[in-house]
């Protein structure tokens, strides 16, 4: 589901916007799903109305939360390649920049 989501906002939004737009739409789709599902087991269950306000807004909330955002973010950090290039470049650069300033000043 996350890979099809992420090819169809990659072809309509921007690269710099994509992932936050995926993230957002990830959001939505699973609190929205979450929600329903709330809907229907209220509909099941004989509950007082505060219970069921309660079931309903905790069960979209935590299906929005935990596989919305947080799945997200997990799909996005497995399948964008370009975060771990940056960081062994960053990495690289910084010790070979404390190893010269070390030889320096041992000088």
């Amino acid at each position: 589901m996350y890979q099809t989501l992420w090819n169809s906002i990659n072809k309509q939004v921007k690269n710099s916007h994509a992932s936050a737009t995926f993230l957002a739409v990830s959001l939505m789709g699973w609190t929205t799903i979450g929600l329903l599902a709330g809907f229907l087991i209220c509909m099941i269950g004989g509950m007082s109305f505060v219970t069921k306000i309660t079931v309903v807004l905790c069960s979209g909330g935590y299906t929005g939360l935990i596989l919305g955002f947080f799945g997200g973010i997990l799909y996005l950090y497995r399948s964008e390649p370009c975060h771990l290039a940056a960081a062994t470049s960053s990495q690289v650069s910084t010790t070979s920049k404390i190893s010269l300033n070390a030889k320096t000043a041992a000088r």
